[in-house]
């Protein structure tokens, strides 16, 4: 099969660990596409997608997984102006978030057979914060939009990561700016090198909140390996 995986710094792998490439060992006999950028929102991946404008490309199955930079308000100043220069503007609100999806998978209808729209995850491994709270509002919306397409499928991965997460002591550490993302993505350079960071940070699922270690990293791909195995088998 060929498989597109869309998104942003999850699906690019980068910083952190990446499923990506779990996926790319456990499935030599299949074409898989990584289109994912770092710090995209549903706003820039639309326009990215739109002007790559994917020509004759068609893809069997297609993983849009893309919101969790949409969540959180603004952000520090640091972050604003990171945004504002690489153009990646959250959505405004709800509203614009879900015209902007609704976009994106109107577009990627087009180019794939099958297309999987995945939940945004985890803003801070305390699942009861605020930004995990606006996820769930997001989550909501993704999910409702996809009822609506019969070749849209939705996942929530929330539910496996929540189990994961359910007796552990929770960590409040969270992304603190661009600079420290840099130096994640500068100094980490193995998936042990990200456990031990994440370790030190009290940190079971992820890097720092948000990016992937190779325990979540591992969670990912195999909820995604089942949604492959479903499709080649025809269910």
């Amino acid at each position: 099969m060929k498989i597109a995986f869309i998104g942003d710094s999850l699906t690019s792998g980068i910083p952190g660990s990446s499923y990506f490439a779990i996926l790319r060992e456990r499935l030599p006999g299949h074409t898989l596409a990584n289109l994912g950028r770092g710090n995209d929102t549903v706003v820039s991946l639309h326009r990215r997608i739109a002007r790559q404008r994917l020509g004759n490309a068609q893809f069997d199955l297609a993983f849009l997984w893309v919101g969790v930079n949409d969540a959180g308000g603004e952000g520090s100043w640091l972050f604003r102006a990171a945004n504002a220069l690489r153009r990646q503007p959250r959505a405004k609100n709800l509203d614009q978030f879900r015209t902007y999806y609704q976009r994106v998978l109107d577009l990627l209808c087009r180019h794939a057979r099958r297309v999987i729209a995945v939940a945004p995850l985890l803003k801070g491994e305390e699942i009861d914060n605020e930004w995990n709270r606006q996820i769930d509002v997001l989550a909501r919306v993704i999910r409702d939009l996809a009822a609506h397409y019969e070749r849209v499928g939705y996942l929530d991965l929330r539910p496996t990561f929540y189990q994961k997460l359910a007796g552990k002591q929770a960590s409040s550490h969270l992304l603190e700016s661009p600079l420290r993302i840099g130096w994640d993505i500068l100094v980490l350079r193995n998936d042990a090198q990200v456990d031990a960071k994440a370790a030190q940070r009290g940190l079971h699922l992820t890097l720092d909140g948000v990016h992937l270690n190779s325990a979540g990293a591992a969670l990912v791909a195999e909820a995604f390996l089942e949604v492959i195995a479903r499709k080649q088998s025809g269910r």
